[in-house]
């Protein structure tokens, strides 16, 4: 499904020896001020990021509650470094066009030439 893979594949991918090497977290904002967070992975087995698929059905998953996602990712995941968190609408997340999915910018988002204040953790793109 290109830009989405399965909880079942992630963790098979896992148990393989795979790892998790970076996780950039979009909050969505819904219009009753409700925030689904969404992760975007990416497993060393795959080129690019990746959201984990639905279940049944086309979308992604997300966690309203960021604790519980956090914990999911340390403990079933296994994935200990930090996780970088962008709204949706966020500038700095249109560094990551290259390598996010479609599904995880919004037209509204427009790149930002800026640099990052001094000091300010920005996730790279991995070593092609």
């Amino acid at each position: 499904m290109g830009d989405t893979l399965g909880e079942a594949d992630l963790r098979e991918g896992l148990l393989r020896g795979g790892r998790i090497e970076a996780v950039v977290v979009v909050a969505r904002r819904d219009p009753d001020g409700g925030v689904d967070h969404v992760p975007y992975l990416l497993p060393s087995w795959r080129r690019g990021y990746v959201a984990i698929e639905l279940f049944r059905g086309p979308g992604v998953r997300g966690w309203r509650d960021l604790d519980r996602l956090l914990r999911f990712l340390r403990d079933d995941m296994s994935f200990r470094l930090p996780v970088s968190l962008y709204e949706e609408d966020c500038p700095r997340l249109a560094r990551l066009r290259s390598v996010l999915p479609r599904s995880a910018i919004t037209k509204h988002v427009k790149a930002d030439a800026t640099q990052p204040p001094e000091g300010m953790d920005v996730p790279e793109a991995p070593p092609e």
